[in-house]
């Protein structure tokens, strides 16, 4: 399906920083304390953590949980897609065949849980995943037990996290892909933390070892992938667009979000100046919503240096590398 997403002008421009890992753009350095971010610090997360949640005594579904895993997991990937109702039914499916323990080899219950949001939980469920598949080259999960550690600013342990995924490499030909994506990932990590000098390092080397993969399929993509993080390097260093003199109108970038979807087309409208108006279309399956919310605090902030939507990293930096490139249109340096 083709969707539309549109929002009007507001106040305020900001940049996703993670095209792996959901990343805060104002991060601390260090565990958070809730009157820096106004969310509770990991600590306190993990002690008000119950298992499972309150809520499921108010969700219900109507799926049949005799239907194998291999059905469940296509239902709850599309509950994912939809509203805060549906993810939460999606999470309460995938805890149900995890008790059943029908689910697979287990990666999709931390995953899923970290795609709803369910970061406090995902931080209990990975290290266990981990340990079970050690020595499996398992990278995706390790980048996304990051990504929970770095929501709640625990930047230190996200980089621990990060060196063990560099130990633990898929073989050949699917190392250097993992390496760049690890050095990806890194970048965000010190993007976040303020350190640009190591940001730039990471992406650099990044940006460098994607199109040496020898990955046996996914090689045309490749070189977008490169580009995406060259998007996030050109990024580091723009800090406003306060300063910024854009022409008025309407100017279009096309970007790609996931690898077996068309092209993405951002649409800015430029007003006395300012973004005015920014539609996103897409063919994205998971977005959470990141088609819409990022484009409004696009708009509101008037920044391209926004809080990227967690789960759904790949389709919000999408959406900033989109306007981005339409914005370079308007006039944008």
């Amino acid at each position: 399906m083709r969707t539309v997403s549109t929002f009007p002008l507001v106040t305020g421009i900001m940049i996703v920083i993670g095209a792996g890992l959901a990343l805060p753009a104002r991060a601390q350095t260090s565990s958070a304390s809730p009157g820096q971010t106004g969310k509770p610090s990991l600590q306190q997360a993990l002690a008000a953590l119950k298992v499972p949640p309150s809520w499921f005594d108010t969700t219900t579904t109507t799926w049949d949980m005799n239907q194998p895993w291999a059905k469940g997991r296509l239902e709850i990937r599309r509950l994912l897609a939809g509203d805060e109702a549906r993810v939460r039914q999606g999470v309460k499916l995938t805890w149900l065949y995890a008790q059943k323990k029908d689910i697979g080899d287990g990666h999709e219950l931390p995953m899923y849980l970290f795609m709803s949001g369910q970061y406090a939980w995902a931080v209990r469920e990975y290290p266990a995943y981990l340990q079970r598949v050690a020595g499996k080259g398992a990278v995706h999960a390790y980048l996304c037990h990051a990504s929970c550690l770095a929501h709640f600013g625990e930047h230190a342990q996200a980089l621990g996290v990060l060196d063990q995924a560099a130990k633990d490499l898929p073989p050949s030909p699917w190392a250097i892909n993992a390496r760049a994506n690890l050095l990806n990932a890194r970048g965000d990590i010190h993007a976040a933390m303020g350190e640009v000098a190591k940001a730039k390092e990471c992406y650099q080397a990044a940006i460098q070892l994607y199109p040496t993969s020898n990955q046996p399929y996914g090689r045309h993509l490749l070189a977008r992938q490169a580009a995406k993080v060259q998007t996030k390097l050109d990024l580091l260093t723009f800090q406003s667009l306060a300063t910024a003199r854009l022409r008025d109108g309407r100017y279009t970038g096309k970007t790609l979000g996931y690898a077996d979807n068309p092209p993405m087309e951002v649409t800015v409208t430029v007003r006395d100046g300012k973004i005015a108006d920014v539609q996103v279309k897409h063919q994205e399956k998971i977005d959470l919503g990141a088609a819409t919310i990022i484009p409004r605090r696009i708009v509101e902030q008037q920044s391209l240096k926004v809080d990227a939507v967690t789960g759904a990293t790949v389709t919000s930096q999408a959406v900033v590398d989109g306007a981005y490139k339409a914005l370079k249109q308007a006039g944008l340096k």
